[in-house]
């Protein structure tokens, strides 16, 4: 399954991204040489479960490596019309280029062989750009009562409560603000850096107390409110 992303600048200047969701780990001596800040102990994240000695290169770091360099000299409040084609259906948006590349990071980190990030895999197969605060508290919570029913049924023990999940959160925020340091050597302009301070916010809501933030969901489905 392939998302393509195609950015079509004010300048005219287009960038354009096939995203394969299922990648595997970066080769441990590739054909050609990845940059400097792409290598695993570059900055390496402080919750990373990764050794060097087996995986010299950060999955994420190597999958974003391109998309990082294009838009290197790119500001984040440039004006794009930002194009997004799945199998299923196309998505278009008048948008900064830092709304954009929030939602391409995004998709490519839940799709890379981290670890971490990779958890959220499976939503990333039903993959909406752009999307609030809400809709991805929404999507997030949703898909991870769908995995814990297929744990139960497993015979393993479900978390209904979602304690895990809050965790995560946790962890994914602090993913995402180590992982700046490398975005930081690859850039000379603010766009990719602003994506990923905008992506970190969202771990960062969606972390804040999932249960609180589930309440103002609640009337939606009870009606009141």
């Amino acid at each position: 399954m392939t998302i393509t992303y195609t950015f079509t600048l004010q300048s005219g200047e287009v960038h354009q991204f096939d995203v394969h969701l299922e990648r595997g780990m970066p080769p441990a001596h590739p054909n050609r040489a990845y940059a400097p800040w792409t290598r695993l102990e570059f900055q390496q994240c402080t919750n990373c479960p990764l050794k060097s000695d087996r995986f010299p290169y950060c999955p994420t770091a190597v999958d974003l490596e391109q998309i990082a360099h294009r838009f290197s000299s790119i500001k984040s409040f440039e004006k794009a019309r930002v194009e997004v084609r799945t199998p299923d259906r196309t998505y278009t948006k008048h948008c900064d280029v830092q709304t954009g590349l929030r939602a391409l990071l995004g998709l490519i980190m839940a799709t890379s062989a981290c670890p971490i990030s990779s958890q959220l895999k499976g939503l990333a197969h039903y993959h909406l750009p752009f999307a609030s605060i809400e809709e991805t508290l929404f999507r997030v919570v949703g898909a991870y009562l769908i995995k814990q029913y297929f744990v139960q049924q497993a015979g393993g023990q479900p978390d209904w409560t979602l304690a895990s999940l809050d965790r995560y959160y946790r962890d994914l925020q602090e993913l995402n603000t180590c992982f700046k340091g490398r975005l930081d050597a690859a850039s000379d302009k603010d766009a990719n850096l602003n994506a990923i301070c905008s992506l970190n916010f969202l771990s960062i809501a969606v972390a804040s107390g999932v249960e609180d933030q589930l309440d103002r969901l609640q009337p939606r489905f009870f009606g009141g409110g």
